[in-house]
């Protein structure tokens, strides 16, 4: 049929469609009618007349009757309210068996911490340590045995405790990466400790005062801790038992759900801070009212994770067979042509460091001997003496700048700056090449990738190493200096390393060049960065949870080392493990300012756009039609 004929068949129609429309038309089952017809004219135009503007018509035609038909549509309950009141109580109840080991296991280990102080009076010693001891009987002598929720200022003392306690909640979550026995150590610990030090009590005639006291902000804040246990157990069964999944696979899905209780406690870890800071401080308060306030937190604890999540169940709110939610297990990959938004741009950098994780670790590894190797052998003082580590939370994060000016080591900058050259250098280059094939080596691209050549990539290399320079140079300033301008600059910085690799500009050139791809696409470049640098601060809370320490135990008794060749080695693996992570955050970052620079490449330019239509009419045909691949 031609076009002609096919509107002077139907356009009376449409005309009144858009008169109904005009009218606003609150009908619902008239709007289905006319969504159903013009959806089907929209159709047969794409068909016939895919170039056409009756298909822009008809097309716009259907979004105007689309959009009356569900403008007016109310969700049941905001998202926010159905993850609470929907999402995490069915999670709850997909996790009950880790979450009952969990309780299980902190429970059982409460009782051998009673038992062995019973047994063993020193042995809270063991487990408090003497300086935390020695302060709670000299509180004791003096008549106010728990002063030491006094001694600190309410604000203050309410940050730190809740920073703490999140911390070694997603420690013993993420210990579950070793197949959940690091998640059942931390809980044998911290049950071990709690036991020993509610007997030190018990011991000295205090119980009903410890019980009250400790138990206000306890009650939610040690329940939370065996949430987070189960969140770690959910996580270990996903990588020991699979099942009929894939071991990847099976990971995915028990990461998504263990995330997910973490993120439910984490405002119970706020509330129990709250209370520790501003509430458990007034041991004045009458007894009663106390004994009221730790049984009602007990029993919100008890109803939501176990009575509500059993009851829904129960009520077939979910089917636990039937609600696995389990997505398309599909290979993802990373279209470079398209305009994104900041959470896809933030996905496909991940996508990239998992599928590149070899060369991008090797490369990390080079960077951290060379570093390392600089930094010791040519230092002017002992290992031990060349950096001071900050204790504590983000204590590692807070020692980045100690790595760029060590006064020990005057060339300590200069190998920095080379290790981080190496890392960026080799994420872009990778990106580049990424970009014209796929993690399959099936052509993502039609255009075929340039063939390497050894002195540009050397050159190219070198303008890298003096981007990571001025980068470098950002660490040199004073800790709020460098806060301040760390976000807004370095992914500049990314974008320029991005086009000299990419590209092949020049120093000059590529800050030009940069200047023409920043317009609307500035706010998003920040937001892509924020979260990557969110990522990298969580990642580096491994450094600060004694992990690296054991791990370098494990390794040095197997050794015949001095007391202080034991130290040298503690100190150097430390440090070198600390700019391996370093270098692999450096690589995440530059991977993803990389998919920023192509999104804005094509949002800017369309790019990729012109790249296809100047291949149309080249490929292979058949028949009149492109041959596929």
């Amino acid at each position: 049929m031609r076009e002609t004929t096919f509107i002077e068949q139907n356009q009376q129609k449409w005309r009144e469609f858009e008169q109904l429309l005009e009218g606003k038309v609150s009908d619902p089952e008239k709007l289905s009618e006319l969504f159903v017809h013009v959806t089907d004219d929209l159709s047969f135009a794409r068909t016939f007349y895919p170039n056409r503007s009756v298909r822009v018509y008809l097309n716009g035609l259907a979004q105007r009757i689309f959009f009356n038909i569900y403008k007016t549509k109310k969700s049941r309950r905001s998202a926010f309210v159905a993850f609470w009141l929907e999402d995490l109580p069915r999670l709850i109840h997909e996790s009950r068996n880790e979450l009952r080991l969990s309780l299980c296991i902190f429970s059982l280990c409460m009782a051998i911490g009673m038992l062995s102080s019973w047994a063993e009076p020193e042995f809270v010693r063991s487990i408090m340590g003497d300086r935390y001891v020695d302060m709670t009987e000299e509180n004791i002598k003096s008549g106010d045995p728990l002063a030491v929720y006094k001694e600190a200022g309410a604000f203050n003392m309410f940050l730190g405790i809740t920073l703490n306690n999140i911390l070694v909640a997603f420690i013993t979550f993420v210990l579950g990466l070793f197949f959940g026995v690091g998640t059942i150590g931390a809980l044998i610990f911290n049950g071990i400790m709690i036991g020993a030090f509610q007997y030190f009590f018990v011991e000295k005639g205090l119980f009903q005062e410890s019980f009250l006291t400790i138990w206000m902000h306890g009650a939610v804040e040690i329940s939370s801790i065996v949430v987070a246990g189960g969140a770690g157990l959910t996580l270990g069964r996903g990588l020991a038992f699979p099942g009929t999944l894939s071991r990847e696979r099976s990971f995915q899905l028990a990461a998504r759900r263990g995330m997910s209780l973490m993120v439910g406690v984490v405002p119970l870890f706020i509330f129990a801070g709250f209370v520790e800071s501003y509430l458990t401080r007034h041991t004045e308060a009458p007894d009663w009212l106390r004994a009221i306030f730790i049984t009602a937190c007990f029993g919100f604890m008890l109803f939501y994770f176990a009575l509500l999540p059993w009851w829904k169940a129960r009520k077939g709110h979910f089917n636990i067979e039937e609600d696995i939610r389990l997505t398309p297990d599909l290979e993802r990959r990373v279209d470079f042509t398209q305009v994104k938004t900041a959470g896809s741009l933030f996905t496909d950098a991940f996508t990239f460091l998992r599928k590149n994780i070899g060369p991008l670790a090797l490369a990390s590894l080079v960077g951290s001997t060379i570093y390392c190797g600089g930094a010791f052998l040519l230092a002017d003082v002992p290992p031990g003496e060349l950096f001071e580590f900050q204790p504590g939370v983000f204590g590692a994060f807070s020692t980045v700048p100690v790595l760029f000016e060590g006064e020990g080591n005057r060339w300590l900058f200069l190998f920095a700056v080379l290790a981080i050259g190496i890392a960026i250098f080799t994420t872009q280059y990778l990106l580049a090449r990424w970009r014209y094939h796929s993690p399959d080596g099936e052509d993502e691209s039609e255009i075929e990738a340039p063939a390497p050549n050894i002195g540009s990539l050397l050159y190219a290399l070198l303008k890298t190493i003096v981007a990571a320079l001025v980068f470098c140079l950002l660490f040199l300033l004073p800790g709020g200096f460098l806060l301040l301008l760390l976000i807004p600059l370095f992914p500049l910085l990314l974008l320029w390393t991005q086009l000299m690799v990419y590209e092949g500009k020049g120093l000059w050139s590529g800050l030009v060049r940069m200047g023409s791809l920043l317009s609307n696409n500035f706010g998003q470049m920040m937001g892509v960065f924020s979260m990557l640098l969110l990522c990298a601060t969580m990642a580096s809370l491994l450094l600060d949870t004694g992990l690296v320490g054991h791990l370098l135990n494990i390794v040095s008794i197997n050794f015949d080392l001095s007391p202080a060749s034991n130290s040298a080695f503690h100190y150097i693996g430390f440090t070198f493990t600390g700019m391996f992570l370093f270098l692999l955050c450096m690589s995440l970052w530059a991977a993803g300012g990389g998919m920023q620079y192509f999104s804005a490449l094509e949002a800017n330019e369309a790019f990729f756009l012109r790249e296809r239509l100047a291949i149309i009419g080249k490929r292979p045909r058949i028949r009149g039609l492109e041959r596929e691949g």
